[in-house]
C-alpha cells in the first residue's frame, strides 16, 4: 500500500477553480507558524512560486516581512531557507514597500554571538543589496566582518562585499582601499585572496578607483604568477576593462602578450575566452594591429599539425566574433589580406569545426562587400568551399551544427546576391537526395536541407522547380514521417507560384497521408493551408477532426476544414459556379467556422485571433456580395423620373444615377469598415511574426483598393491611404505566398477604373456612373473570388512563437466581490494601477516592451438624453515604463463634479453634483521599442457609486 501524506500546501489541481493571493498566504502563514519544521521549511521554500503567480506589491511586501520575522526569531536551519527565497525572488525586491522594517528584523541577527548566524545575516542582506545599496550601518557591518577571525563569517562578508560593490559606488570607494590591503597583506591567505580579487571587477564607478583596481591588478600578476591566480586576476582586469571601456585596449594587448608568451596551455585557453569577451564589444575598440597578432597566432596553430586543436577553435571563435563588425570586414575585404589567406586555408582543414568555422569568416566578408556594393574577390571560392562542405558534412552524423551553419551562410549569400541560388539549390538538392535513410540522424540532416531550400525557394517564383522530380522520388523512398512533412511544404511552396496540381502530385501527397500518423498528417494539413492549397486541407482535416479525443481539439478541427472548405468554393471555377454562387458558400462556411473556433476556445488556449480573422474574412466576403450586387442595380433598377430634381436639389451630380448611387456609397463605407477592423487586428497581435503581420497588412490593402475604386466611381470622400504608382509594386515580404498577394494587389489596381480627375479629356463612357466603370468593378470582384487569390492562412493562427501578457490589478477593490465602490459626493478617488508583465520562453523574440500606455475611461450614469451621456465619457491616459515587468500608476478621479468631466480633480468645487453609479474602465496598451502602440492588454471595469447630497434650501 502506498502511503500518501496530505499536503496543505499543494497547488490547485486541474478543473479546480485557481486560489485567490490572499488564500494563499494565509495557508503559507498558517505554515509557518507550525510547531513543527519540516512545515515551516515547506511554507517557505513555496514563497517564490507564490510571487511568480501574484507578483503584486502588497502580496510581497507581507510576505517577505513574514520572512524577516521568521529569520529574526528562527533557528538557522530556517534561515538557510529564507536567504533562498531572497537569492530566487531577486527580480521581485523591488515591490517591497516597508524597506526599513524589512532590513531591521534581518539586520537585528548581527547583535547575535553565533558567527554561523551573522554569516547567514551577511549573505542575506547581500542578496538584496539592490534596494540596501547605500545603508552605511550594513556597509560598517560588512567591513569588520572582514577583519573576523571566523573562516565562515570572513567568506560570507567577501560575498557581501561583492554584491554591495557591484550596486553601489559609496561602498566601492569606501571598500577599495581595505580590499587592496587585504590582497596586498601577508597574513591573508591565498585561498582568501582567490576570493577577493573578483571584487575589483566592480570598482568602475569612478576614474581614480578603476584606475587604483587597475594598477592592483596589473600588481597581482606580476607577484602571482600562479596558474589560479594569473586567471582569475586577468578575468576581473577584464570585466573592469569592459565596464570602463577606455582601458579595452590596454587590456587587449595584456591578453595578446599571455597568448602569445605564456607557455601554459591553460593561460592560453582563459586568455582566448577573455578575448573573446571583449570582441563582443566591438572590434572598434581593439587596438591597431591586435587582429593581425591573433591572426598570425591562429596561422602558426592551422600550420602546426602537432598543435592544441582546441586553441585554433577558440582563436577562430574570436575572429569570428570580429568579423561580425564592418571595421573588420572593411580592413580585410582585398584580395591578399591576412584574414582572407587564412580563412582561404583553414577552409579545408580535415576538422570540420575548423573548417565551417573559417568559411563563416569567409562569407561574412563576402556578404559585407555584396551589401555595400563592393567588389567581392574570390566569390567563387567561397562557393565552391559552401558546396563541398555541405556535401561533407552529411556523411557523418555528429557535425549537425555546423550543417545548419554552412545552410545559413549558403542562405544568406542567396539573399545578398539572388544569382548564388541555383547553384545552391542544385547542390543542397542532390545532397538531399543522396542523404541516407537509415538512421534518425539522417531524418534530422535531410529536414535541415529541406528548411534551407524553403529558405531560398521562398526569395522568388520558380527556383525551386527543377526539384520537382526529385522531391517526388524522395518522397517514395524516405521512411522518416518528419522528412515526408518538410518534403510535402516544399512541395506546396512550388505550386503556390502559380500552377495546379497535376495528378503526379496529388498521388504522391495520398501515398504519403496514408503512411503517417495523425499529427504529421496535421502538420501536412496545416502546411497546405499557409501555402493557399485548401482542397488539399479540406480532406486531411476533414479525416482528422473524428481522430481527436478532447471536444476543443474536433471543434479546431472542423473549424479548420470549413475554413479551407470555404476558400475552395472560391477556388471553384467552374462554368456553372458563378461568382456570387462562390462567395455565398464561401460565408456560410466561414459562419460555420467562426461558431467552431469559439467552441474550440478555453480560459487556457485562447482562439481569438484565429475567430477575428476568420470573421473579418467572412465580413470581406459579405461586402464583395453586396458590391456585386450593388453593381448590377445600375440593369435592374434605372434611375426614376425625378432623379434629375433631386439630384440638383441635393447639389450631388451623382444622385441622377438613382439607387445605384446609394448602393455603391453603402458599399464603400462597408469596404472602410472592414479596412479598419483590419488594423485594430493588427494592432491587437503583438506576438504575431512578421510574416502574419504582412497578411493581415496584405488584406487590408486589398480593402482600400476595391474602396479607392468605389469611391472613384460613386464619389464620396477619399480613401485615406497611399497607394504606389500603376509602375510600382506592392511589397509584403519575400515569402512566396505573400508575392502572391502582393501581385493580386498590383491587378486589383490595374482594373481600377480611371477617375475623373485622372484625364481631363476622358470621354462621357468613363465618368460618372457608366457601364464601363462599374464592369470594372464586376471585374475586381470577380478577381478576388476567383482562384487567381489563394488565400494563405498566416502563422500566427495555428501557432504563437512569442507569448506577452498583461495582468492588471485596479485599487481599490469592494469589500464584497460584485458591489461598487461607494464615494461620498464632492470627493475625489484616488486610483491606482498596478500590472505585471508575463513572457513565455522566447520573450521579445520579434518585438519587446518599451513601455505600457494605461488609459482610464470614465461613463457617467446612463441618462434620458444619450447625446449628454456620450460628451461625458472621460479619458485620462498614462504611460509606464516596466521595472522588472512590473509597473503601476496613479490616477485622480472627481466623480459627479458639475463641470460633466468625471476624470478632471475639483478641489475648489463644493456644489451638489450628479450622483449614481459610474462605470470606470482602465485599459493596458503595449508599446513597443519603436513607439508603435499595440491594443491587446487586458480591461478592467470598477463600478464606483456616488452618493447624491440632499439639496440644500435656504432656511427661512
Amino acid at each position: 500500500m502506498i502511503n500518501v501524506r496530505m499536503n496543505a500546501f499543494n497547488d490547485s489541481t486541474i478543473g479546480e477553480p485557481e486560489q485567490d493571493a490572499n488564500s494563499a498566504l494565509i495557508e503559507l502563514d498558517k505554515g509557518l507558524r507550525s510547531t513543527k519544521i519540516g512545515e515551516q521549511c515547506e511554507a517557505i521554500v513555496r514563497f517564490p512560486r507564490l510571487f511568480e503567480k501574484y507578483p503584486f506589491p502588497i502580496l510581497i511586501n507581507s510576505s517577505l516581512l513574514k520572512l524577516a520575522d521568521v529569520f529574526r526569531v528562527g533557528s538557522n536551519f530556517l534561515r538557510v531557507w529564507v536567504l533562498r527565497v531572497c537569492q530566487q525572488s531577486e527580480k521581485h525586491l523591488d515591490k517591497i514597500l516597508n524597506i526599513d522594517e524589512f532590513v531591521r528584523r534581518i539586520y537585528s541577527v548581527m547583535h547575535s554571538n553565533d558567527p554561523v548566524a551573522k554569516a547567514l545575516t551577511l549573505r542575506t542582506l547581500g542578496s538584496v543589496a539592490r534596494i540596501i545599496a547605500e545603508r552605511k550601518q550594513v556597509h560598517h557591518s560588512i567591513r569588520r566582518s572582514l577583519d573576523c577571525h571566523d573562516l565562515v563569517q570572513v567568506e560570507a562578508a567577501i560575498y557581501a562585499a561583492q554584491m554591495f560593490a557591484a550596486q553601489s559606488k559609496l561602498f566601492a570607494i569606501f571598500m577599495c582601499s581595505k580590499i587592496s590591503d587585504m590582497i596586498r597583506g601577508q597574513a591573508t591567505p591565498a585561498s582568501m585572496k582567490l576570493q577577493l580579487i573578483p571584487i575589483l571587477q566592480y570598482m568602475h564607478h569612478d576614474i581614480s578607483t578603476a584606475s587604483m583596481a587597475n594598477e592592483l591588478c596589473m600588481e597581482l600578476l606580476e607577484s602571482y604568477p600562479a596558474d589560479e591566480f594569473v586567471r582569475v586576476t586577468l578575468s576581473a582586469s577584464t570585466t573592469l576593462a569592459s565596464a570602463t571601456l577606455i582601458n579595452v585596449p590596454a587590456q587587449v594587448t595584456l591578453l595578446l602578450r599571455y597568448l602569445l608568451e605564456d607557455p601554459r596551455s591553460s593561460i592560453k585557453t582563459h586568455a582566448l575566452q577573455l578575448l573573446h569577451n571583449l570582441a563582443k564589444k566591438g572590434a572598434h575598440l581593439w587596438p591597431q594591429g591586435a587582429l593581425e597578432q591573433l591572426i598570425d597566432s591562429t596561422t602558426s596553430l592551422l600550420q602546426d599539425s602537432a598543435g592544441n586543436k582546441n586553441l585554433l577553435i577558440r582563436s577562430l571563435n574570436v575572429i569570428e566574433v570580429l568579423s561580425e563588425s564592418p571595421v573588420t570586414c572593411d580592413a580585410n575585404m582585398v584580395e591578399g589580406s591576412p584574414l582572407i589567406v587564412l580563412c582561404s586555408k583553414a577552409c579545408y582543414s580535415p576538422n570540420p569545426i575548423v573548417a565551417v568555422k573559417a568559411i563563416t569568416i569567409w562569407a561574412r566578408i563576402a556578404c559585407y562587400c555584396y551589401e555595400e556594393g563592393l567588389p567581392v574577390y574570390c566569390i567563387q571560392d567561397v562557393v565552391s568551399c559552401l558546396e563541398s562542405l555541405i556535401m561533407l558534412l552529411t556523411l557523418d552524423d555528429k557535425y549537425i551544427y555546423q550543417l545548419k551553419v554552412c545552410l545559413q551562410l549558403a542562405v544568406k549569400l542567396c539573399q545578398v546576391q539572388r544569382g548564388h541560388c541555383n547553384i545552391f539549390v542544385d547542390a543542397i538538392g542532390s545532397t538531399l537526395i543522396n542523404t541516407s535513410a537509415k538512421s534518425k540522424h539522417s531524418d534530422n540532416q535531410a529536414v535541415a536541407l529541406c528548411e534551407a531550400l524553403g529558405a531560398i525557394g521562398s526569395l522568388g517564383d520558380n527556383i525551386l522547380l527543377p526539384l520537382l522530380p526529385d522531391i517526388l522520388m524522395k518522397l517514395k523512398q524516405t521512411p522518416h514521417a518528419h522528412t515526408k512533412v518538410m518534403l510535402c511544404t516544399l512541395l506546396f511552396q512550388m505550386i503556390a507560384s502559380g500552377y495546379e496540381w497535376n495528378p503526379e502530385c496529388l498521388e504522391a501527397i495520398d501515398s504519403v497521408t496514408k503512411s503517417i500518423d495523425d499529427w504529421n498528417k496535421y502538420r501536412i494539413a496545416r502546411g497546405a493551408t499557409r501555402y493557399g492549397h485548401h482542397k488539399i486541407a479540406t480532406r486531411l482535416f476533414k479525416d482528422l477532426k473524428e481522430a481527436v479525443a478532447s471536444e476543443q481539439l474536433h471543434f479546431w478541427l472542423l473549424g479548420l476544414e470549413l475554413l479551407t472548405s470555404a476558400e475552395s468554393c472560391l477556388l471553384d471555377d467552374s462554368a456553372d459556379n458563378s461568382t456570387v454562387k462562390k462567395l455565398n458558400g464561401a460565408i456560410a462556411q466561414y459562419a460555420s467556422a467562426c461558431a467552431s473556433f469559439k467552441a474550440a476556445s478555453t480560459p487556457l488556449r485562447s482562439l481569438q485571433f484565429a475567430c477575428d480573422y476568420s470573421k473579418l474574412r467572412c465580413e470581406f466576403l459579405q461586402t464583395l456580395v453586396q458590391l456585386l450586387h450593388s453593381c448590377r442595380s445600375l440593369c435592374t433598377a434605372p434611375p426614376y423620373a425625378i432623379a434629375a430634381h433631386e439630384a440638383h436639389t441635393a447639389k450631388d451630380e451623382l444622385q441622377r444615377y438613382g439607387r445605384v448611387t446609394s448602393q455603391l456609397r453603402k458599399s464603400l463605407l462597408e469596404l472602410r469598415t472592414c479596412a479598419e477592423n483590419y488594423q485594430k487586428l493588427y494592432q491587437s497581435a503583438f506576438d504575431a511574426d512578421p510574416g502574419s503581420l504582412n497578411n493581415i497588412r496584405a488584406l487590408q490593402e486589398l480593402c482600400l483598393l476595391l474602396a479607392h475604386s468605389v469611391q472613384r466611381v460613386c464619389g464620396g470622400p477619399p480613401v485615406s491611404t497611399n497607394f504606389p504608382s500603376t509602375e510600382a509594386s506592392f511589397h509584403f515580404g519575400e515569402t512566396v505566398e505573400m508575392q502572391q498577394l502582393a501581385k493580386c494587389c498590383s491587378q486589383i489596381q490595374e482594373l481600377a477604373p480611371a477617375g475623373d480627375a485622372d484625364n481631363e479629356t476622358s470621354s462621357r463612357m468613363t465618368s460618372g456612373i457608366s457601364h464601363l466603370r462599374v464592369g470594372s468593378l464586376i471585374s475586381q470582384v470577380t478577381l478576388l473570388a476567383s482562384s487567381k487569390l489563394r488565400l494563405p492562412v498566416p502563422r500566427y493562427f495555428f501557432q504563437t512563437l512569442q507569448t506577452t501578457s498583461v495582468k492588471l490589478s485596479v485599487w481599490p477593490q469592494p469589500r464584497v466581490l460584485g458591489e461598487p465602490v461607494s464615494v461620498p459626493q464632492g470627493s475625489q478617488l484616488s486610483l491606482k494601477v498596478e500590472g505585471v508583465l508575463r513572457h513565455g520562453k522566447r520573450a521579445s523574440l520579434f518585438r519587446s516592451v518599451a513601455a505600457i500606455s494605461i488609459n482610464i475611461s470614465t461613463a457617467p450614469p446612463s441618462k434620458n438624453n444619450t447625446d449628454r451621456k456620450d460628451n461625458n465619457i472621460s479619458d485620462l491616459e498614462q504611460t509606464v515604463v516596466p521595472h522588472r515587468d512590473f509597473f503601476s500608476c496613479e490616477f485622480l478621479l472627481s466623480l459627479g463634479a458639475q463641470n460633466n468631466n468625471p476624470c478632471m480633480s475639483n478641489v475648489g468645487n463644493t456644489g451638489a453634483g450628479t450622483g449614481g453609479q459610474y462605470q470606470v474602465t482602465a485599459s493596458a496598451n503595449i508599446v513597443d521599442e519603436s513607439g508603435n502602440v499595440w491594443r491587446c492588454g487586458p480591461r478592467s471595469v470598477l463600478q464606483v457609486r456616488v452618493h447624491e447630497e440632499p439639496s440644500r434650501k435656504k432656511l427661512t
